[in-house]
């Protein structure tokens, strides 16, 4: 496990560990788009500890590192798939916080602040930010470019755990199945009541 020793405010977690800042500094210029393989046909990853399932090109990775924060140490969890070939990455993770430091403040803000955090983790200009929901839960949606790349990501607070699904990819450019990654995004309801529970015990 990979550990930060400085500390940061919640929003700024959403630099993913620093993963995004990394992924963009290996993107290049765009290039001509190229058809994905059938091994990268997209499959569902379902995460029994995480109580989620999306659809993620193969192959997927799956890192953890700890954050300090200012409510304390964090774990974040996150799960890549890349197409290096089209400078596209997908992006989906869970961070629990404290309980009792979700509980101060309004879930909408949460995720706000949230998104504001990937922008700012790309050094990206929002072009595009809404609220919604997932399956009753809080959320928000933003849009941002960065360069020659853009970003969208959804955010989403169910109890004390924070889940982020980003997409990275060159502007003017999507991947085919950009909308299919992010509609696919599943909890498990079980996972989902015992978050909500404990967000309220």
């Amino acid at each position: 496990m990979k550990n930060s020793r400085r500390v940061a405010p919640l929003a700024i977690l959403l630099s993913v560990g620093g993963l995004l800042g990394a992924c963009a500094s290996r993107q290049t210029a765009p290039e001509a788009p190229v058809a994905p393989s059938a091994a990268a046909s997209a499959s569902v990853v379902q995460s029994t500890e995480g109580g989620f399932s999306v659809a993620l090109p193969g192959p997927v990775s799956e890192e953890r590192r700890s954050q300090l924060t200012d409510v304390g140490e964090v774990t974040l969890h996150t799960f890549i798939a890349e197409r290096k070939e089209a400078s596209t990455a997908y992006y989906v993770s869970y961070t629990d916080f404290p309980a009792s430091a979700v509980s101060q403040a309004k879930p909408s803000d949460v995720v706000s602040r949230a998104s504001m955090g990937a922008l700012e983790a790309l050094g990206a200009t929002g072009v595009s930010s809404r609220p919604l929901t997932l399956e009753g839960f809080p959320g928000w949606e933003v849009e941002g470019i960065s360069g020659p790349r853009r970003l969208k990501g959804r955010f989403f607070l169910v109890g004390p755990r924070l889940y982020q699904q980003l997409l990275l990819h060159p502007e003017g450019k999507p991947p085919a199945d950009a909308e299919a990654f992010f509609e696919s995004f599943r909890l498990d309801p079980q996972v989902a009541a015992m978050l909500s529970g404990a967000q309220r015990s």
